[in-house]
């Protein structure tokens, strides 16, 4: 957090001028030091759990969104590295594509996202990451990434209640399904052409010759508001109480396994189809739930912001993949250090114009902290830094 530059080897042991270790040291930490990446991230989950406690619970139970984020590399020598589709077709990166998910938290009616876990999607063309099975070895494709990083999230919950929300580029029946088979709830957003079917009502009298149907009548998705008589419900959305008019109906969609419960948010646009695999959840509930995925953008915004999640320069994979998890770690712990209810004391110098949870805020009071606690302080026997503080104050803002 001492740095402006990004987060590379060199900086990072540059800005630790209070440890005596040579630069090489970080490298071999992340390279070489046998210790177990697993085990540091299943200690973050309990320190998570103990502190947040009740706040974790989204609606009766855990809430884990995953999304996915690209870096650009162009080293030949880093494993994985490949072009890359972005959401623009006519948008391509190359460098590396990562899964990342993260617990969200409820304070009052804010959600916060914290990411435990950051997994490299192994590409086609230069994979990084394999699977062995009875059938042979095949490269990890991008739903085996997806499914691990979810599974592993379970293993660290000790196998708990939770639910994954995710946004549209996760409404695929290959996803939906297997998250079905480990018996795994998903709120995630459906397309806009989507269609439903109703269950079959089975007519009386003779039955017809033929396979018995399996569904009823078809509906396209987009059209419920019109076809049925729509409510209006009061959801908080994005920090703010809202009033908004949806239509809620259980449904079969093409290839989903069972039925899942279909909410239609009318807009001043194209309506907004959500789709949960929970069909205990009300509506008002869905929509809370998906609307707190946006969280963990915001995550991954501060991860590369000031985290550096993608300021890595090692080339072994085990060093790549600590030093992405690290930056995760680092969010979830100074986000922890932010809140009103553990913020510390020299984390008081703050503008108006910040929010509690501004990490530029906690970047300026850790310099300042640097600067009274270490640098004056230690400059002179005796010293009493308080009541040379005005005398300082210039110094601490132009530093700062």
């Amino acid at each position: 957090m001492l740095l402006e530059t990004k987060k590379t080897i060199t900086n990072i042991a540059h800005a630790c001028f209070f440890l005596k270790k040579h630069v090489a040291s970080y490298e071999r930490f992340l390279s070489e030091h046998i210790w177990d990446m697993n085990q540091l991230t299943g200690i973050l989950i309990k320190l998570l759990i103990n502190v947040l406690k009740d706040k974790l619970y989204i609606h009766g139970a855990f809430l884990l969104a995953v999304d996915t984020t690209h870096k650009a590399k162009a080293s030949k020598k880093m494993m994985g590295v490949q072009k890359w589709k972005q959401n623009n077709e006519n948008n391509y990166i190359i460098g590396h594509h990562w899964a990342i998910a993260g617990l969200i938290s409820r304070f009052a009616n804010r959600f916060i996202c914290y990411p435990i876990i950051a997994r490299m999607i192994s590409g086609l063309k230069n994979p990084s990451h394999f699977v062995c099975s009875s059938e042979g070895v095949r490269p990890m494709t991008f739903w085996d990434t997806i499914l691990a990083v979810i599974l592993q999230t379970r293993q660290f919950l000790e196998n708990q209640n939770f639910r994954v929300a995710a946004d549209a580029g996760f409404a695929n029946s290959t996803f939906i399904n297997s998250m079905i088979d480990e018996g795994i709830h998903v709120i995630t957003r459906w397309r806009k052409d989507g269609v439903g079917w109703d269950d079959f009502i089975p007519h009386h009298g003779k039955r017809k010759r033929g396979r018995p149907k399996k569904y009823g009548r078809q509906h396209k998705l987009s059209n419920l508001l019109n076809a049925f008589t729509p409510v209006i419900v009061l959801v908080h959305v994005y920090g703010q109480l809202s009033r908004v008019t949806v239509l809620t109906r259980d449904m079969w969609l093409r290839d989903i396994k069972q039925k899942v419960r279909v909410v239609v948010v009318q807009t001043n646009g194209e309506p907004v189809i959500l789709v949960s695999t929970d069909l205990t959840l009300s509506p008002e509930e869905i929509i809370e739930i998906y609307s707190s995925r946006f969280s963990i953008e915001i995550a991954i915004r501060e991860l590369k912001q000031h985290f550096g999640f993608g300021d890595y320069q090692c080339t072994t994979p085990i060093s790549i993949i600590r030093f992405v998890n690290l930056s995760c770690v680092s969010l979830c712990l100074w986000t922890l250090m932010l809140l009103p209810q553990t913020v510390s004391s020299w984390l008081s110098h703050k503008s108006l114009h910040e929010s509690e949870l501004s990490f530029t805020q906690g970047k300026r009071g850790l310099r300042r902290f640097v600067l009274e606690r270490i640098i004056f302080h230690n400059s002179a026997d005796n010293a009493e830094l308080e009541k040379m503080a005005e005398q300082y104050e210039p110094v601490f803002r132009i530093a700062a």
